[in-house]
């Protein structure tokens, strides 16, 4: 009887529908959260690729692997987890990833996107060291933070097209640790241009790191032709 009310007390909720779940989002509601169908293994956006960002910027990532289209409803529980301080919904979409992990191949460290100092007292947390160390469990391999930081207090991208995204992260990253003949995962939330995952990507292998490959929640889809990009 007593098993049975803290099991009760303690049994994970599913953070859509509040019903009780084997761990972040309930098998109904995570077939409800939409996919990238035919993702392009180099950038992560749907194929056929009507504006490849590959074309349009310096591409250091080898592969982006994120699963879900940043859109309804997802985009409301990640901005919750962004922004409201939601921080459990970080296992829950560590959990969603899971599956996915196979795709990586070889990954002998994490590396959650860093935020600069002051929005991490802003925020509280890392919102992608919250999924990378969930992550990290799970494959065995550490989620390194220790050496790597972001130095340059860059704006909110939100709203933000693709070129000026590459100019307020150029140089933002400084990796002072050896990763020689590393494969890495980048761990990020959200990925929209790739301009913050390329800019951390060229740190990575210029202290060493052999591969960098993205895993991220969610893809923001391109935008239609003359959108910006």
């Amino acid at each position: 009887m007593v098993y049975g009310l803290l099991e009760s007390l303690f049994a994970e909720s599913c953070p859509a529908c509040g019903l009780a779940s084997d761990g972040g989002f309930c098998g109904v509601c995570a077939a409800e959260l939409p996919r990238v169908p035919h993702a392009c293994r180099r950038c992560g956006l749907a194929e056929p690729v009507a504006r490849c960002p590959r074309k349009e910027m310096a591409w250091d990532v080898d592969a982006v692997v994120a699963p879900f289209s940043y859109g309804p409803p997802l985009d409301h529980y990640v901005q919750a987890f962004k922004y409201r301080g939601d921080r459990t919904l970080g296992r829950a979409f560590a959990l969603l990833l899971t599956p996915s992990l196979a795709q990586l191949g070889r990954v002998d460290a994490l590396v959650a996107v860093p935020l600069h100092r002051a929005r991490f007292r802003e925020r509280g947390y890392n919102q992608a060291q919250e999924i990378a160390r969930v992550l990290a469990r799970a494959l065995g391999a550490p989620a390194m933070m220790r050496g790597i930081a972001r130095q340059v207090a860059t704006p909110a991208q939100a709203g933000q097209g693709a070129p000026e995204r590459r100019r307020s992260v150029a140089r933002a990253f400084r990796v002072a640790r050896d990763l020689k003949g590393k494969h890495v995962a980048i761990v990020d939330d959200v990925v929209t241009t790739g301009a913050t995952v390329n800019a951390l990507a060229v740190e990575l292998k210029g202290a060493g790191a052999a591969r960098c490959v993205v895993l991220g929640v969610a893809r923001t889809p391109v935008p239609v032709q003359g959108g910006n990009p």
